[in-house]
């Protein structure tokens, strides 16, 4: 089954990071959209349920905005959502995944929630160059987390994302000017 997860969370990376090659925001949001649901399901399988259940968030969060050019998807309302829903699924997941609440453990799953809460806003933004900005600033925090769950695809897709963004903003960013 470890293998089977990590498998999920390899294939998660290669479509994540493909996304960020992606010239408009709409893009980059539905690609996400199939990224974190393999994510999702990858989690959960090796036990890292605050990562599983953000991924989830994550998904329905590129869904919404991959609409941006639809009035109810385009509501401010939608950042005040996800970021309440990030910080509710940090406090539940110490009571319902019975996460022991050491420094270490508030630590490494508040990470993810920061990293959501950037990506929530860098979706938000109406140019690829803005998204991209957040999620560099996004996959550090993931990254870490990933280390310590051993989440071989997330490690992966992490340092790829971060070259993924780098090429891109060299490619699409700093030199088109």
């Amino acid at each position: 089954m470890i293998i089977f997860a990590q498998i999920l969370g390899i294939i998660a990376m290669i479509i994540a990071s493909i996304s960020l090659q992606s010239k408009t925001q709409k893009n980059i949001a539905l690609l996400q959209v199939c990224s974190t649901f393999l994510f999702t399901i990858h989690f959960a399988l090796i036990g890292a349920y605050t990562g599983a259940i953000l991924n989830f968030l994550g998904m329905i969060r590129a869904a919404i905005y991959s609409k941006r050019d639809k009035k109810w998807a385009a509501h401010p309302i939608w950042i005040i959502v996800f970021i309440v829903l990030s910080i509710v699924v940090y406090m539940l997941s110490f009571v319902l995944f019975k996460i022991p609440p050491t420094l270490r453990n508030c630590f490494i799953e508040s990470l993810v929630v920061i990293g959501m809460l950037f990506t929530t806003l860098g979706l938000r933004q109406k140019e690829a160059k803005m998204v991209r900005i957040y999620t560099l600033i996004n996959s550090p925090l993931w990254l870490i987390y990933n280390v310590c769950n051993f989440s071989i695809g997330g490690i992966l897709a992490e340092c790829f994302t971060i070259i993924s963004i780098i090429i891109a903003m060299f490619r699409l960013d700093i030199r088109r000017k």
